[in-house]
């Protein structure tokens, strides 16, 4: 099995210096049926490939944190495979390997990268190619990354057909739960809701040193639109957030410690939950923070969030 197999030597890469602080995240044994052959017989038969993909990232630039926004997730591999496979077809494996390489390679701290690649329905064992690419020697990385950034697999843009819907605590009544139901089951939108405070008496504590309680008051209001509208996916990072909304799914904002928000990012003054959902808008590279059912904010309100590279936009049902 690759598992096993996989040993020390098949880490060390041509030209790349082995540094104190690497790991190796990798995704085995992932397959999928694509069309892929230089023989006649095999074009337009989807075939069983299996992907095996192991990245060396270089950990020096950042401490060691519990927190999922902070490292690089499985799924980039996951999505760099999709999004590669989804492409024109090509007859080599060692073609495909190459460009699935290319790709993991212009993900943040990944320097080095082994793609093996194995037919399972030619024969009766397993066919295939493996290489080893290094960031130093990936000639054709900028080409790429504009591949890559266009198809949103390395979120630096925003993900289409998306927005980020803040509420106020008036949307959890019974009475009005059915309009945003509504509005968002009507919209052609996928949303991350916003949820401010959960007691408006919330707002007047100071963020300089009562942020934690802030945080979970807003994280508490996300549990009671959750309970009400349960369809509706919890999501405590914006790598999830990022995640769902790339789904099709809408989700609920349900800020924890996983997410780093700190007083300095209070930019609003005694608009926590707003500040923590415009920091998750532009976390997201949005631009819009869409406030329904509102009364228009004070004028100083939108000016300091236009500062900040947020504009908002009131919409109702």
């Amino acid at each position: 099995m690759f598992t096993e197999k996989f040993k020390k030597k098949d880490l060390l890469y041509i030209g790349a210096k082995k540094k104190a602080n690497v790991d190796h995240i990798l995704v085995r044994d992932y397959i999928r049926e694509i069309d892929i052959g230089a023989f006649q017989s095999e074009y337009g038969i989807k075939q069983r490939v299996s992907f095996n993909v192991i990245l060396e990232v270089n950990t020096n630039n950042y401490p060691m944190h519990d927190n999922v926004d902070l490292v690089l997730s499985y799924d980039n591999i996951i999505e760099v495979i999709e999004n590669e496979i989804g492409q024109k077809r090509v007859a080599l494996l060692e073609t495909l390997a190459e460009k699935i390489a290319l790709s993991c390679l212009c993900l943040d701290n990944v320097a080095a990268v082994t793609v093996r690649l194995e037919k399972l329905d030619r024969g009766s064992g397993k066919l295939g190619v493996q290489i080893s690419r290094t960031k130093v020697q990936s000639n054709g990385i900028k080409t790429n990354m504009k591949s890559l950034q266009k198809s949103n697999l390395i979120i630096k843009t925003k993900i289409p057909n998306t927005g980020l819907l803040f509420i106020s605590n008036r949307m959890l009544l019974p009475e009005n739960i059915s309009i945003l139901k509504e509005f968002v089951a009507t919209s052609t939108m996928t949303w991350v809701i916003c949820l401010s405070e959960i007691f408006k008496e919330f707002s007047e504590m100071n963020p300089e040193t009562d942020i934690e309680v802030l945080t979970m008051s807003v994280a508490q209001n996300a549990y009671v639109l959750n309970k009400k509208i349960n369809d509706w996916k919890l999501a405590r990072s914006k790598t999830e957030v990022a995640f769902l909304l790339k789904e099709g799914v809408n989700c609920i904002w349900c800020p924890s410690d996983l997410y780093e928000f700190s007083k300095k990012d209070v930019f609003l003054y005694k608009e926590f939950a707003l500040s923590m959902a415009c920091h998750l808008t532009k976390g997201l590279f949005m631009k819009k923070i869409y406030l329904f059912q509102q009364d228009k904010l004070p004028y100083a309100l939108t000016e300091d969030m236009q500062t900040n590279g947020v504009t908002v936009e009131y919409c109702k049902i």
